[in-house]
């Protein structure tokens, strides 16, 4: 029943749907959202410089120069009315949308993108984007639709990088110092270019914003629209299903408890998220790639996907999910426990284990999850490979890997439509303390072929070389793939116009909020 309910409903369709909304909130004119649920949440932190998730509520009130489709397949202009590149590679020329105002009616200005990216760019703002614009060299505001950009080494990521960087008001901010700006009070009062302006916010409850009159695609259609927040997914599925909120992320056991009485819709999609076990890559015990072949090979990940996903996953080989870069000459990993056992005992894992216990660290704790690593620490016995496993909350899990303290984690990586966005991650220069290399991968290869895909603007080229960067993965295993789950949104029954996808960090795609409405 639910394979074909996923089938009846499109990630990114516009879905009528809706509900009576919380007491005291005018029902005909305001949509509740719990937007900061789920992976894609990051609820009460304000500022979207320093933020890698909650993108799909910063983009309410908030614009970027580019956004995707909602396939998540082309970047298209936001604020940015077009772009191009100069013969060499090594220029990149931005015109703006004209007409755009911000909420306090200033014009949108090119001083105020060169006043952003240059703070994304200050160290001061410790910014997860600031790696994204290492080619930028100068940024200048040409006039006031223009902004130029001289790049010590052709890039032709950037038009991607964009979509996560929301642009900031210099006649605003120009006289703060990036230290001060990170966590200023102004966040929880901000001006922004968006469909709605911010109006309202109570510490643990919601945020609410109104419909900005001078949006430059015209006036929303809903009044108001509301950030509720809440202790966990479960109280917000309840609300859902009470009828007080209109979406939430849900959990795939909260998706077959709504198949009893349908109290709301449901839309499936790809997580474009990879699963995977990471291994600290400085602990001996995993330097040998035929270990961590071994516990590919030890997981019988088609019966995972078949029996607690309920066939909503699909397999992983390499670092790269989408189609397009997935070559069909990898080795597809097909379960085999006797030569797992041989790969261990050629590596000598019993000297190297010692017979001792391997913490596997993971901020996944919904129960699917834990039936997950409950299945994953049976397979892995089987090869001799003992796992204690160890749930902590996503803010705990940062600091424990940047730390290094860590042997093992059972992790999910955004796998968005550019796989240059996977580079932070897996490029040697952003180990840290440097950056988000947490895996403390160190591959030649990975590298070169990360800064051939940045260099390289033939979209055909540029698809060979990440061909490429999957098949030398899939044979290093620097991450240990498993399956790119299905996430799922679920929405009240009477909205209008509404269009979801799911999306890494959520945001990043356009989602035309100005024109969703109430019935």
């Amino acid at each position: 029943m639910l394979g074909k309910r996923r089938n009846s409903l499109t990630i990114a369709a516009a879905i009528g749907l809706a509900a009576a909304a919380s007491a005291g909130i005018a029902a005909e004119s305001t949509f509740i959202g719990a937007f900061d649920v789920g992976p894609a949440g990051n609820a009460q932190k304000f500022n979207p410089l320093t933020a890698s998730a909650g993108f799909s509520f910063y983009n309410k009130y908030f614009s970027t120069l580019t956004l995707y489709d909602v396939g998540l397949q082309k970047v298209a202009g936001d604020l940015a009315q077009s772009w191009h590149y100069s013969a060499d590679g090594k220029t990149l020329t931005i015109k703006l949308r004209q007409g755009v105002k911000w909420h306090d009616g200033k014009p949108l200005s090119a001083r105020d993108v060169k006043f952003t990216l240059e703070m994304v760019q200050n160290p001061d703002m410790a910014s997860v984007f600031a790696s994204r614009l290492g080619a930028v060299a100068d940024i200048k505001a040409a006039d006031d639709a223009t902004v130029v950009l001289a790049l010590s080494a052709p890039d032709a990521t950037l038009p991607d990088a964009f979509t996560n960087i929301m642009i900031l008001p210099e006649h605003l901010l120009g006289k703060l110092a990036a230290k001060d700006l990170r966590s200023a009070d102004w966040w929880k009062s901000p001006v922004g270019t968006g469909p709605y302006k911010w109006n309202k916010y109570l510490p643990d409850q919601y945020v609410e914003l109104t419909a900005n009159a001078s949006f430059y695609r015209g006036k929303p259609k809903l009044d108001k629209l509301i950030n509720r927040y809440f202790k966990d997914g479960s109280s917000a599925a309840i609300a859902l299903q009470a009828g007080e909120i209109q979406y939430s992320y849900l959990t795939l056991d909260q998706v077959r408890e709504n198949e009893k009485n349908q109290a709301y819709k449901v839309v499936a999609g790809s997580s474009h998220v990879l699963n995977y076990i990471g291994v600290n890559k400085n602990d001996p015990r995993f330097k040998d790639v035929r270990i961590r072949e071994a516990i590919l090979l030890a997981i019988d990940r088609k019966a995972i996907v078949k029996s607690l996903y309920g066939g909503g996953a699909t397999l992983g080989n390499c670092v790269l999910t989408m189609p397009k870069y997935v070559p069909a000459d990898i080795n597809h990993y097909e379960t085999n426990v006797a030569q797992a056992r041989t790969l261990l005992a050629q590596a000598g894992w019993d000297k190297l284990s010692k017979g001792e216990p391997i913490e596997l660290l993971t901020y996944y704790n919904d129960q699917l999850s834990k039936d997950v690593v409950a299945a994953l620490q049976f397979m892995l016995a089987q090869v001799g490979i003992n796992l204690k496993p160890r749930f902590v909350d996503a803010p705990s899990f940062g600091p424990l890997v940047d730390a290094g303290k860590f042997s093992m984690v059972f992790a999910g990586s955004g796998n968005g439509p550019d796989p240059s966005a996977l580079a932070p991650l897996l490029a040697s220069a952003y180990a840290p303390p440097k950056g988000v290399n947490r895996m403390r991968v160190n591959s030649p290869e990975i590298d070169q072929l990360f800064q051939a895909g940045q260099r390289e603007s033939d979209e055909g080229q540029r698809t060979e070389i990440y061909k490429n960067l999957c098949r030398v993965t899939n044979a290093q295993l620097p991450w240990i793939p498993l399956w790119v789950a299905n996430r799922f949104g679920g929405f009240a029954n009477n909205t209008q116009g509404v269009i979801w996808t799911p999306a890494p960090g959520g945001g990043r795609y356009q989602d035309l909020p100005e024109t969703w409405s109430l019935r």
